[in-house]
């Protein structure tokens, strides 16, 4: 088992980060998770190119390998630590087939945060060494500062590149008030011709 990397505790803003990667990528295409990621994505910035999986866990890195291998610009994924875990060997398919225009996030804040903030257990698995063991490049953060020269070097690496960042739990005020038809159709209609 590979070492927990995070030993001094020290944890980055979510928002904040998320705010950096709208900066540094302002039209890339964003596909965020079930609940915090998509919350805090569009607490940031509601966008045509955000494409947020309502209750959709598990599935967030693989939609986003998906859309990468079939448009030429940018696309992140912001995950979360349980989102991950519940689709941990997708992992091994992004290094598989290693499109250089997908960076993926995981935001690990230690818990099931959309559904009540159970553990998930992502103490024992350090993300970056996972997607390094299957032949993925990846970065690791700790600080809203790290995060943002993580995202850069992410997004300089020649193939698929991942960004694990531990954050402090957030809470946000509430859901946005949009339906995934909605979200899917207008993210379909941006990205239409890319």
């Amino acid at each position: 088992m590979s070492s927990e990397p995070d030993t001094d505790g020290q944890r980055a803003d979510q928002t904040r980060c998320t705010a950096a990667v709208l900066e540094a990528t302002p039209d890339a295409a964003v596909v965020s998770n079930l609940g915090v990621a998509s919350y805090v994505l569009a607490g940031v910035e509601d966008r045509e190119r955000n494409c947020y999986l309502w209750g959709s866990m598990g599935v967030t890195t693989p939609v986003g390998l998906g859309l990468a291998l079939e448009v030429d610009e940018q696309v992140t994924v912001l995950d979360g630590d349980g989102s991950t875990l519940l689709s941990l060997g997708a992992l091994a398919t992004v290094a598989r087939h290693d499109p250089s225009n997908l960076v993926v996030v995981v935001f690990d804040n230690g818990a099931y945060a959309t559904t009540g903030g159970q553990p998930s257990g992502s103490e024992l698995v350090d993300f970056a060494a996972v997607a390094e063991d299957v032949g993925m490049r990846s970065f690791e953060a700790t600080s809203d500062e790290a995060f943002v020269e993580a995202y850069a070097a992410a997004l300089d690496h020649d193939g698929a590149a991942l960004v694990a960042c531990r954050v402090d739990p957030v809470d946000p005020e509430s859901r946005p008030p949009l339906d995934f038809p909605h979200v899917a159709r207008r993210f379909r209609d941006a990205m239409d011709g890319a």
